[in-house]
């Protein structure tokens, strides 16, 4: 994670959410671990570029 220093800009995204049942099974939890780093990656991705131009 990488702070900005005082009074300077940052960025801030939000993705969507990701639901998660009360029980769920192991090969249900690893789709869903798959699906969360795939939509942070995206996230950074989006964020690097906002910050970049």
């Amino acid at each position: 994670m990488i702070l900005p220093y005082p009074f300077s800009r940052g960025v801030v995204i939000c993705g969507e959410p990701i639901y998660v049942k009360r029980y769920t099974s192991t090969e249900q939890m690893e789709e869903l671990c798959q699906q969360l780093d795939v939509a942070l990656n995206l996230i950074t991705a989006e964020a690097d570029n906002y910050s970049s131009k």
